[in-house]
Order: C-alpha cells, then sequence, then structure tokens
C-alpha cells in the first residue's frame, strides 16, 4: 500500500517495493508517484495516458542505477546473476547489456517505515553474489515547500561499485500536454552545437543559453544528449540544477543536487519532461557514500 506524506503545501506518493513496478530497469526502493503542490498535480510517467504498464514502464521520480555504466555483466557468464542496485539480481543473457530488457529478476529484501507524515525511510539489502553486494537506503522527508530524496550506499562486497545514478523526472506540472507554456532551464549555459544528441527538436523547441522552450505541444519523443558535457565553462564545478517554470498554473518546479553533474540528458513526450541529472557512484568494499537531490516549488 502506498505510503502519503504530506504537510500544507505539499503531498507526495510514495510506492512501496514491489507494489506495482516489478520491471528490471527502475530503482524499486521507495517511487515518488505523484506530487500535489496547493492540490495541483505535478508528475505523469514514461509513457502516454492510457498507454501505461504500471508493472513495466516508469512513473513520477523513478530513479535508476547503470543505465550504461551496467555492474558486473562483463565478468559472469551467460545465466549468472548481476546486481541492478535497487531493483534485484538480474539474469544475464546472450546480448550485451541493454536497459530496456526485461531481465529475469531475482527481488531483493525490502523494508520500508513511515516515520512520521513528512518523513518515509526506505531499505534493501542485497546479500552478496560474483563478489557485489551493498545496502541501499533512500530517505524522503518534506519541509515547507521543498522535498529532499537522501541516498545512502554501503559497498559490504569484494568488489567496487563503478556506476550512475539519475532520477527520471517524468514531469507534467500543468496536468495535461506539454507546451509553449513551459521553459527549462540548468545553471550552467550550454552550446545546442556540442550536443551528442539532438533527437526530433526541430521546429518543436527554442534553444536558450541555459535550456529550452517549446513552440508547440510533441507528436514525437524527443531528446537531448550530454546537455552538461555541452556546457560553455569546461570548468564549471557548481553543484546541477534544473529549473521548469509553468505560465499556465504559475508554477516553478526545480531540482539541485548536492555533487557536479557527471552526465546530463533531456527526454520527453507529449505528457512528459524529464531532465536528468547523473550522479558518477565509486564506491570501495568496505565503504558508503552519501547524495542528496532536493526539489522545491514556488508560485
Amino acid at each position: 500500500m502506498a505510503i502519503i506524506l504530506h504537510n500544507s503545501n505539499l503531498k507526495l506518493k510514495i510506492e512501496t517495493p514491489g507494489e506495482k513496478y516489478r520491471g528490471s530497469r527502475f530503482d524499486w526502493n521507495g517511487t515518488i508517484t505523484q506530487i500535489w503542490y496547493k492540490g495541483k498535480k505535478m508528475l505523469a510517467g514514461e509513457k502516454m495516458l492510457f498507454h501505461r504498464n504500471d508493472r513495466i514502464y516508469g512513473r513520477g521520480l523513478h530513479n535508476e542505477f547503470g543505465i550504461k555504466n551496467c555492474i558486473g555483466y562483463d565478468d559472469i557468464p551467460v545465466g549468472e546473476y548481476f546486481p541492478k542496485i535497487g531493483t534485484g539480481w538480474l539474469k544475464k543473457d546472450e546480448k550485451p547489456y541493454f536497459f530496456f530488457t526485461q531481465y529475469k529478476l531475482d527481488v531483493l529484501d525490502f523494508s520500508w517505515q513511515k516515520v512520521s507524515d513528512t518523513k518515509a525511510v526506505f531499505m534493501c539489502d542485497s546479500g552478496i553474489r560474483n563478489g557485489y553486494g551493498y545496502r541501499y537506503t533512500k530517505t524522503i522527508e518534506i519541509m515547507d515547500n521543498t522535498f529532499t530524496v537522501s541516498y545512502n550506499l554501503e559497498n559490504v562486497g569484494e568488489k567496487k561499485i563503478s556506476t550512475t545514478e539519475y532520477i527520471h523526472n517524468f514531469l507534467l506540472p500543468s496536468g495535461k500536454n506539454i507546451g509553449p507554456h513551459l521553459e527549462l532551464s540548468f545553471n550552467w549555459e550550454y552550446d545546442k552545437a556540442s550536443l551528442t544528441e539532438n533527437v526530433k527538436t526541430e521546429n518543436l523547441i527554442e534553444f536558450t543559453s541555459k535550456g529550452i522552450k517549446f513552440e508547440k505541444t510533441p507528436d514525437v519523443e524527443y531528446f537531448l544528449g550530454s546537455v552538461f558535457e555541452a556546457r560553455k565553462d569546461r570548468n564549471f564545478s557548481e553543484n546541477g540544477s534544473w529549473r521548469v517554470s509553468d505560465s499556465q498554473n504559475g508554477v516553478v518546479m526545480s531540482e539541485s543536487v548536492d555533487f557536479v553533474p557527471y552526465h546530463t540528458d533531456v527526454w520527453g513526450h507529449k505528457q512528459s519532461l524529464s531532465p536528468e541529472l547523473f550522479k558518477w557512484l565509486d564506491v570501495e568494499p568496505g565503504s558508503s557514500t552519501n547524495w542528496n537531490r532536493t526539489y522545491k516549488f514556488e508560485n
């Protein structure tokens, strides 16, 4: 059963592990599937309405580890299991790792606790296989018009964990469609020509010095690759952030992180705008690491 956190400004719906989503891609460990800011819905999903399957597709603020930097896949034979943090142990097949594949999955041991009306904690323990093992804790806490998602990853195995983590922010602040009322900006300037990918944005997106505006409602999936790598200031060393302004409902939503991004993409469709700030993780055996993502809402 979902956990509800709330205060006078915000309400979060958080799916408990395995409640609906049971795919092999995204994190199960406490997923924020909806946010209400002063009664207004802010989130959507990986697929458009009426095309969604909550068991295998992402929703809301759905984070993922190792979309490309998969842990241990190349070290094991076909038929053995490799770790997908927050998801489970996935069975290797004959092909190179691909995040869209629905792998056979051994589920982790999950636990969770609603500490108060404004705080919940989610935990999972992987056990150890093929030298890999971890304990992963996610804490979600509301404060006034912000909430923070705090992560702790402890390496309890024999091998180093090197991978990435990001949140696939499936945003829909207007509650209807993406369109000219939305503007996305980052806290760095970038060069459009330096993007590694710029897919289906012609006559759809106006590029600004720090982000994008929409010229119309999308009728295709769009994608901008490596927005942080395309930054103009190669020595940029500030912690990353993005900001989405919605002139239709008068709300500004932002995410700020306590690390310099390793990588940044933007993806979406008619009913989703997803800015993605990636973190690089290197965790030695016997060590742990912490990081935070803070979301803020303003009129």
